[in-house]
């Protein structure tokens, strides 16, 4: 049994992540912005008493991380695996006429701060987990190399800072033991993948616990894809 972490568990890779985990047995901790909103999470509560706690965790908040981390505290005495997964796409800004300072801002707080929050915040139960994980579910999109034609600004802009915050954490004297990477999930079906998209939530949360349970000290600083191919930091 693992005691796992997941942000943005109310849907999606998520959700898909925070199901898998407790089918196999581990004890998960699901992070949510407005949990009395998250059904499918409530559901797995229900049938699952005692195996599954619903946070309520905004990642761009210091007080609520800080809150749910206490909470966590209160229940294990160290996590093995933190998943940062929360994130948000509010759409395409086609051009640069079109583009607006606050939605830069905001993608990049969600997507790529938050990720450095949750770490900050729940550092002290990773360092006393067993063989602890720090994976931030990241992009491709962040690759600078792969913007080789125009795609947007927000979006992709934030996942590049998260993957160069996840150099900086895999880095950090105070990360040290702990395996830091960041992986891409694919393409997958969900509300920001949309319905062309190429995986389900299923092959993508299935492909990254495969991953990660396979993640050794040797892997600190990589970039993987969910079917543990490794990508490089700067280009697909």
């Amino acid at each position: 049994m693992k005691r796992i972490l997941i942000t943005g568990a109310n849907r999606g890779v998520g959700l898909e992540l925070a199901r898998q985990c407790i089918a196999r047995g581990d004890r998960v901790f699901a992070g949510s912005r407005s949990p009395e909103k998250a059904d499918a999470l409530q559901q797995i509560a229900a049938e699952y008493p005692g195996q599954l706690t619903i946070l309520p965790l905004e990642v761009t908040d210091e007080a609520s991380i800080a809150e749910s981390a206490a909470l966590v505290t209160a229940e294990v005495a160290a996590l093995d695996i933190l998943f940062n997964n929360a994130a948000a796409n509010f759409g395409d800004e086609s051009s640069l006429s079109a583009v607006k300072a606050e939605t830069l801002l905001k993608a990049t707080h969600i997507n790529a701060v938050g990720a450095v929050l949750v770490a900050q915040g729940f550092i002290n139960l990773l360092q006393k987990g067993t063989d602890p994980k720090l994976v931030n579910v990241s992009s491709e999109a962040g690759s600078i190399t792969g913007m080789n034609h125009f795609r947007g600004y927000h979006y992709y802009g934030s996942k590049a800072a998260m993957n160069m915050y996840t150099r900086a954490l895999a880095w950090d004297p105070e990360t040290e033991g702990i395996t830091v990477i960041a992986i891409h999930p694919g393409w997958v079906r969900t509300d920001m993948g949309g319905p062309n998209a190429h995986l389900s939530t299923e092959q993508s949360a299935a492909g990254l616990l495969k991953v990660t349970d396979g993640l050794t000290p040797a892997d600190n600083a990589k970039f993987y894809t969910w079917q543990g191919s490794e990508l490089p930091w700067y280009c697909l």
